[in-house]
């Protein structure tokens, strides 16, 4: 449902026809952790000039909230509509900020120099994609494409600890965003028991995360990689 098909009739604040109150309490908590995964980020920009996800994460997550916040908008209600447009609020700076900051991921000369051209053309391509998808292949609240870009999101992480002294790897940003998809996973899953590739997928993301976060603290003692 697109946003101008969804106000053109009386919905609910919170939907509890299609779900119940623990799913949007669920919901609800995954979606505060990827706030505070937000806020830290743009935090760190201002005080790093530093990204604190990998720009290529940006770009797919950027164009799903466009996507999920205009053409394929949230059936658990008005509430979680406004929660989404706060995300993509949130992610517009973020999203801004690679133009300034995101060449500093980037360790081949080729990519680093023409990278404003990369993330234009990229987050075009993002949001056809992944609103295509949604419309056509998604279930309500776009998890399956949410996901999707989740994984990559969480192997991306691990790319950001082989950058030499970059300042961008954050535990708080690591421990929100595990602990934000993690709820919002077993939220689905609970309400989608059967939908195997959707919990396989999740499980992986839950894996890659704590990876990260382990590999992180790692870093942090001095400790090598290995």
């Amino acid at each position: 449902m697109t946003v101008f098909e969804y106000f053109k009739e009386p919905q609910p604040w919170i939907n509890l026809t299609d779900y119940t109150l623990w799913q949007v309490i669920m919901f609800f908590i995954g979606s505060v952790m990827w706030l505070i995964c937000y806020v830290d980020t743009i935090i760190d920009i201002r005080k790093k000039q530093t990204l604190n996800i990998p720009i290529g994460c940006v770009v797919t997550n950027y164009g799903w909230e466009l996507a999920a916040s205009t053409v394929f908008l949230p059936n658990m209600g008005k509430l979680l509509v406004f929660a989404y447009w706060g995300w993509a609020l949130f992610d517009t700076y973020i999203f801004i900020s690679t133009f300034k900051y995101g060449y500093k991921q980037c360790m081949i000369n080729f990519f680093k120099s023409k990278i404003t051209w990369f993330l234009a053309i990229g987050i075009v391509i993002s949001f056809v994609t992944q609103a295509t998808f949604m419309v056509q292949y998604d279930i309500p609240m776009a998890p399956v494409s949410g996901d999707i870009i989740n994984l990559y999101m969480s192997l991306a992480f691990l790319y950001l600890l082989t950058i030499p002294d970059y300042q961008g790897n954050s535990l708080i940003t690591g421990w929100s965003k595990f602990l934000g998809t993690g709820i919002i996973n077993l939220m689905f899953a609970l309400k989608y028991p059967t939908n195997y590739f959707l919990i396989s997928i999740g499980i992986a993301c839950a894996i890659f995360d704590v990876l990260y976060i382990v590999l992180l603290y790692k870093k942090r003692k001095g400790l090598v990689l290995s």
